[in-house]
């Protein structure tokens, strides 16, 4: 019995964190993407929770820098997206539901998330170069996931069903990149992402077609 419980506190542990930091980190993120899958605006400060330990592990420990940046920054942006929130949803005008952008936006969102993500990564390389920050690692790959952070994030304050689809690349990449960083608890955690921006999307979805009914 003593040792079948080991191994569940075992288990537990690699899921969770093998520190407070990151067991922190966990919880806040999964709780806060959860809360924002419900349309639920108590899910930013969790967020900010989240974003503040990330940046000190992926800054200190991975030398994530696109990463790093993307979680100092993730802050103020964060407070930005509670604000709508909390203004739209106060607001009488219109009803603050989900909705998709027009083709044509979706195409220059597409084109431009290229474009921002070939800057950044000759942004990040010309620093490493000249010696202001450390040498980055996984480039290419840290640079989506950061430039697209910021897209489905927008995107996501908006209400913009869009932002599920820019979670889905970032999830994907992050459970690649983490575990290839031997960081099996992040990889786990956006593994949990993967699966509440599937639910989020479902939730979504169905909130706007209770809106067209």
């Amino acid at each position: 019995m003593t040792n079948e419980i080991a191994a569940v506190a075992i288990e537990w542990k690699y899921l969770l964190g093998s520190t407070p930091l990151e067991i922190t980190a966990t919880l806040s993120a999964v709780l806060g993407v959860f809360l924002i899958a419900r349309q639920n605006i108590l899910g930013w400060p969790f967020g900010i929770i989240w974003a503040a330990i990330s940046f000190y592990l992926a800054y200190y420990e991975w030398a994530l820098i696109s990463d790093a940046i993307l979680y100092a920054t993730y802050i103020p942006v964060q407070v930005y997206c509670w604000i709508v929130w909390a203004r739209r949803g106060a607001s009488t005008e219109a009803p603050f539901t989900p909705a998709w952008l027009p083709q044509r936006t979706q195409l220059l969102l597409l084109t431009g998330s290229v474009i921002a993500v070939a800057a950044w990564a000759a942004g990040i390389s010309l620093l490493a170069r000249q010696e202001w920050i450390p040498e980055p690692s996984l480039l290419i790959r840290d640079s989506t996931t950061t430039v697209l952070n910021y897209v489905a994030q927008f995107l996501q304050a908006r209400k913009k069903m869009e932002n599920w689809v820019g979670w889905l690349v970032v999830n994907l990449l992050g459970i690649h990149i983490y575990w290839v960083k031997d960081s099996p608890i992040y990889a786990v955690q956006y593994a949990f992402f993967l699966g509440l921006g599937l639910y989020g999307w479902m939730q979504w979805r169905k909130s706007m077609s209770t809106v067209r009914s």
